[in-house]
This record gives C-alpha cells, sequence and structure tokens, in this order.
C-alpha cells in the first residue's frame, strides 16, 4: 500500500555532484534501519549523500564502455531500496551492503557485454576515514591513476573497497567471497604493488 511520505520503489534517485570535503556529511554512520525500512525520505537521501561519490567511482571504473555510471547506480539504489527489508544486522553496515547491491549490478553489465571495461579512476573526495587513505588520498595525482590504472582488476576493486570507501576487512571479505585474513593480506600485497608501479611512472 502506498503511504503517504514513503519512498517507492520506483523512485528516480537523481546524479548528485561529489561534495567537496567541506560538504561532506558531519559523519558517516548509517541512517536508522528503521527508518530506512519504512521508506523514510529523509533516512534515503542521506544514505545517497552519503554514498554517491564512492559508488559511482567504482561503478565507472568497473562498467563496461559505454555504461552510464549514474545509471548504474541509480538502479543499485532502486533494487536497495527494493530489498531493505531483507538487510540483517550481521556486523555488516548497510552502507557496506549497499556496495554488494552495486556490485552485482556491475557484475549483471559486465556479464551481458562483450565491451572491454572501464578502468578509469573516478574523482573521489577523500573522507577522512583513515590511514589507508594515505596511500589514495590524492585521486587527482598522475602517478596515482596511473598506478592504480595497471594494477589487475582484483586489486583495484579490492583496493576501493578498502582504501576508497572504507570498508572493514570483514565487510569486504563478504562481497568478495574471501575469508578476513586472505582480504588483508591481498590488501597488503596490492598496496605493495602500487606503490611499485607508482614508482615505476615517476620513477
Amino acid at each position: 500500500m502506498r503511504r503517504e511520505g514513503q519512498v517507492q520503489p520506483d523512485h528516480a534517485f537523481a546524479p548528485h555532484r561529489p561534495c567537496s570535503l567541506s560538504e561532506m556529511p558531519p559523519t558517516t554512520d548509517d541512517p536508522d534501519l528503521q527508518l530506512l525500512q519504512q521508506r523514510d525520505p529523509d533516512a534515503w537521501e542521506a544514505l545517497y549523500r552519503q554514498s554517491y561519490s564512492m559508488m559511482r567511482g567504482y561503478a565507472a571504473r568497473r562498467a563496461p564502455a559505454g555504461a552510464d555510471p549514474d545509471d548504474l547506480v541509480s538502479e543499485a539504489m532502486a533494487r536497495a531500496l527494493d530489498r531493505i527489508d531483507t538487510f540483517e544486522d550481521r556486523g555488516m553496515r548497510i552502507r557496506a551492503w549497499l556496495f554488494g547491491v552495486l556490485r552485482h549490478v556491475v557484475l549483471e553489465h559486465i556479464r551481458s557485454s562483450s565491451r572491454s571495461q572501464a578502468v578509469d579512476l573516478d574523482t573521489h573526495e577523500d573522507a577522512g576515514r583513515g590511514p589507508l587513505q594515505t596511500v589514495l588520498h590524492e585521486e587527482e595525482s598522475a602517478a596515482v591513476r596511473e598506478g592504480f590504472s595497471r594494477l589487475s582488476e582484483d586489486d583495484q576493486e579490492l583496493l576501493w573497497f578498502r582504501v576508497v570507501a572504507g570498508l572493514s576487512a570483514a565487510e569486504t571479505a563478504t562481497l568478495v567471497g574471501r575469508g578476513e585474513g586472505a582480504v588483508r593480506q591481498a590488501q597488503s600485497r596490492a598496496l605493495t604493488r602500487l606503490r611499485t608501479t607508482m614508482q615505476e611512472v615517476h620513477p
């Protein structure tokens, strides 16, 4: 039944321009789950604003050529809105679950397309989530962009989840289907490879 004040499953999530650091929300905490499950418009708007830049960057890098990253993010948000009642709090934040939804959307588009995948590292504003950000805190740097683009897709995805999106090792492990220890080891190796490729680009 349609209720006044609810976000409906066919709601169109309009793209936001990436926020500057000064415009970032004061907290990256998840909106209240109960409000999201009630389709509260303010709660969904808050989740969208917090997640848009990181989600779009991931979609732009992973999407097949010709796919619109904004369309992929909008599709993922619409699916999340439709499926939020199935979310169970088992140590994974809603934002991490949302990335899982987006990952499935992107993979579906990759499977249905025979064209090459985009490898662009989209601009993302650093939200200051921790020391790992020191490696990728300057996305505008040519060395970072070039070095990142030379990594394998698995390395890129892992670093995007852990470093850029700020997901925990446990959350990332759930998304990529690995153990938490394996994720930490893979992350360490990926960061080492990134530093090496950056030195090769700009010795």
